[in-house]
């Protein structure tokens, strides 16, 4: 039945393909909701990670980097460099302000550094070094086609642009990056100077633990001697940022890809049971040569299984171009279609879908009749 099969398919080439065609159509949808959940998820992640230190220190009651207003008293970081175990705490603050410009407006989150917690990945230029300078990331730069040397207009303030970043988004809004004392000069002379109350001087802490110290210890300590903060360790709060993508997300999500493996599980059913009607009359042949009901439907299983394997590469190809051109033309999206269980579980899923829709034509082929190869 296998030869069977591999022959049918090859037969009608042309049919073979455009049925390949939409199966791998299918399959890139669903690999890039899988990719898009996964690039998400990721980002946040990073948005944390790569922020340094061995030990965040946040507002009492904060436990997100993303999507939170964490405001921290001043003298917090000198009682947290005071805790043993501690080797320096480096402020960090976080804004949410809109940049507009040619009558479009877009998020930007702000991340205000003094020696750490600036831009990971500089591609262009240089980070920002003082005041009026700040340094954005690609996806901003692309859709308002900023560059090195460029102002950038935030409340009524304008900063150079020094740098272009890479990968620094999260939520679907791009970071940029400035220093403490671009900080100052932004709150006094731009247009937020009359309502300065409503943002932070600092919102979190990276701390550095002294050599040999266990950052989990110092967590706890600076947690019961120091009632103002909550602390976390990077990896829990980029667990928590990414916890808060799924809730966002997911659901919606999930439902995407369950609607998708619905339609992909019709449409190879659909394709099958086709192929069945059209040659009703060679099935009709191998009936009356003896082959039972189970044989033939064998044979239209592993008919489907090889056009979804045919498919999978081809889907795989579609999925990472379209990845590629979405993220080229507006990189604030990551994508992750080449990730190993999105992939392996998108496999497993069409060789699923293509069992199912096998066994699409089950009722025709019991009430083949064998008398159907010698009608006209």
């Amino acid at each position: 039945m296998l030869k069977l099969a591999i022959k049918n398919g090859f037969y009608r080439p042309a049919r073979t393909f455009l049925t390949v065609l939409a199966v791998a159509a299918i399959l890139a949808e669903i690999l890039m909701l899988e990719g898009f959940m996964s690039g998400t998820y990721t980002q946040l992640r990073k948005s944390v990670l790569e922020r340094g230190g061995d030990v965040i220190v946040a507002q009492t009651g904060i436990s997100n980097f993303i999507a939170a207003r964490s405001v921290l008293p001043q003298q917090v970081r000198a009682e947290v460099e005071a805790q043993p175990g501690v080797a320096e705490a480096h402020p960090l603050t976080s804004l949410m302000l809109i940049y507009e410009a040619g009558g479009r407006l877009s998020p930007i989150l702000v991340v205000v550094y003094d020696d750490a917690g600036g831009p990971a990945a500089v591609t262009e230029g240089r980070a920002p070094q003082g005041t009026g300078e700040i340094t954005i990331d690609r996806a901003l730069a692309r859709r308002y086609g900023l560059a090195i040397g460029d102002k950038l207009t935030l409340s009524a303030y304008d900063f150079t642009i020094t740098g272009i970043t890479e990968g620094a988004a999260a939520i679907f809004t791009p970071f940029a990056f400035v220093t403490f004392d671009g900080l100052i000069d932004f709150y006094f002379e731009s247009d937020v100077g009359a309502d300065i109350a409503a943002f932070p001087l600092l919102s979190f802490l990276l701390v550095d633990v002294t050599p040999g110290a266990d950052p989990a210890e110092v967590a706890a300590t600076i947690d019961a001697n120091i009632p103002d903060a909550d602390t976390f360790l990077p990896e829990t709060l980029a667990t928590n940022d990414e916890n808060l993508g799924r809730e966002l997300f997911g659901p919606i999500l999930s439902l995407l890809l369950g609607l998708s493996y619905a339609i992909g599980a019709l449409a190879i059913g659909l394709f099958s049971f086709a192929a069945v009607r059209s040659r009703k009359k060679t099935l009709g042949v191998l009936r009356a040569l003896g082959f039972t009901t189970r044989h033939l439907m064998a044979g239209v299983v592993i008919e489907a299984l090889f056009t979804a394997l045919l498919a999978i590469p081809l889907g795989v190809a579609m999925a990472s171009g379209l990845a590629t051109l979405i993220e080229n033309i507006s990189p604030v999206y990551l994508i992750e279609t080449g990730n190993p269980v999105g992939l392996w579980r998108t496999g497993a899923i069409a060789v699923l879908l293509a069992i199912l829709g096998g066994l699409a034509p089950l009722g025709t082929m019991r009430r083949l009749d064998p008398a159907t190869a010698f009608r006209g």
